[in-house]
């Protein structure tokens, strides 16, 4: 077994222990992104990739948090919280007693480093596209800010650029201005959900919230895993003809540097 594959199983547990929480509190989530072209493309992993993403509207990501604090073997698991437990947007569930490396490390790096499942969180977006699109860009200044906690070791210029352009940001009350925009914004109930987190441009990251509908199980490995309800249209607007492998040389895995499974 190669050590992506064996990274590949490890994340797969994590995932079935995830979704029973999920099955038993009534939480509904979505495969998101690549994790979810490799359901419906390869009922699995997509075969180069190293990690998998969850997404879920943000009253259910909050109590999602809540239930696995208490509810996953605290032994087992540390739920790393977003702007909390370090300081992005967005949380991890950690297989605790291992370790992963990946090319983009964080400053400081402190907690755990184990291998994780992502989980992201859709906000609601204004109908308004005036309200939308100021909503688009101040989660995108946000990231902006995110990015720039990173240590990118291959960075290239654009992203270079976008770290020290965000340095600012690193003044508490100029990134609560962007952030009170983001969150004010998500409290009113519209048609549309939003992903901001991910290098989506606008079109891509505002959906309507029919094309996610109620999550439909899909078969993934050995196990069957939730996706959005109109996933063809889901992933048509996100990737295209997400059917298509992509060239051999964008084959390859984003997360991984090196890994430690411990006894796993």
């Amino acid at each position: 077994m190669t050590e992506l594959r064996h990274l590949q199983l490890v994340i797969l547990d994590i995932i079935k222990d995830i979704d029973i929480v999920c099955k038993n509190n009534g939480i509904e989530y979505y495969l998101l992104g690549g994790s979810a072209i490799g359901a419906i493309r390869h009922k699995g992993f997509i075969p180069w990739d190293d990690d998998l993403d969850i997404i879920m509207t943000h009253s259910n990501y909050n109590r999602f948090l809540k239930v696995c604090k208490e509810q996953l073997n605290s032994n087992k698991y540390y739920v790393q919280e977003g702007l909390v437990d370090w300081p992005l947007d967005y949380s991890k569930i950690k297989l605790r007693d291992t370790i992963l490396k990946e090319p983009e490390g964080y400053i400081p790096a402190t907690g755990e480093q184990g291998i994780f499942v992502d989980v992201f969180k859709l906000d609601n977006v204004s109908s308004n596209r005036f309200f939308a699109y100021w909503q688009y860009v101040c989660a995108k200044v946000l990231l902006c800010y995110q990015l720039s906690l990173r240590t990118y070791k291959s960075a290239d210029l654009k992203k270079k650029i976008l770290m020290y352009l965000a340095f600012p940001l690193r003044c508490g009350y100029v990134r609560d201005f962007f952030r009170r925009q983001v969150e004010r914004l998500n409290c009113r109930e519209s048609e549309y959900w939003g992903f901001f987190y991910g290098r989506t441009k606008y079109k891509t990251s505002i959906l309507n919230k029919r094309i996610y509908g109620t999550p439909i199980r899909v078969p993934f490995e050995d196990t069957e895993l939730p996706v959005p309800e109109h996933y063809h249209e889901y992933l048509t607007k996100m990737f295209g003809d997400y059917m298509q492998l992509p060239p051999e040389n964008q084959r390859v895995g984003l997360h991984l540097l090196s890994v430690d499974f411990g006894r796993y």
